[in-house]
């Protein structure tokens, strides 16, 4: 059974016209369609308030407004991400060149001989020492052996309880007068 002063919201029509809300007189309810109404007392042409605000949510402006929305969206995430990605982006750029190291004008130090450069091939431990390098005085291999130094040998693992050793050292504690 249909109550009578069902209210017509607000709307748009088919041409886009945004249509303000009214309310229908005692016995009559509002009719019609999404894009339509007017009061009426036909059961028949009802549209309640329920179908009315089901007609606003899912209107094609307004998933029309909500897909762009979320294509927009998308669209700004992907831009930013591919150029942090592409080489030719300006930002991919600035942010290799954050990221190396500032690299200024090499000062040469005087005092140190040139290096020596690297063998060609991997030198035999067995063939003896390599002849020195032109510019290079000659040095010592190794430094002159001495007698190694002797570290006492320790138990491995924890040490052993013993209950026959004595306690360990406690200080004396000085004692005042008259405590």
């Amino acid at each position: 059974m249909v109550a009578g002063g069902e209210d017509c919201l607000w709307y748009v029509d088919k041409n886009g016209s945004w249509h303000p809300g009214f309310d229908c007189e005692f016995y009559t309810f509002c009719c019609g369609t999404c894009h339509q109404r007017y009061c009426c007392r036909d059961p028949l042409r009802l549209i309640t308030e329920r179908q009315q605000r089901h007609c606003l949510a899912f209107s094609p402006k307004t998933i029309a407004g909500i897909a762009s929305a979320v294509v927009l969206f998308i669209a700004i995430v992907t831009t930013i991400v591919c150029c942090f990605m592409c080489s030719c982006c300006y930002l991919y750029q600035r942010r290799q060149h954050l990221r190396t190291p500032l690299q200024g004008p090499e000062i040469p130090l005087s005092s140190y001989p040139p290096a020596a450069p690297m063998a060609p091939f991997p030198v035999d431990p067995k063939a003896g020492p390599a002849p020195p390098q032109p510019g290079f005085t000659p040095m010592a291999m190794y430094p002159p052996s001495a007698p190694a130094a002797q570290y006492p040998l320790y138990p491995s693992g924890p040490p052993v309880y013993n209950p026959t050793a004595p306690p360990p050292y406690v200080p004396a504690q000085p004692s005042y007068p008259g405590a």
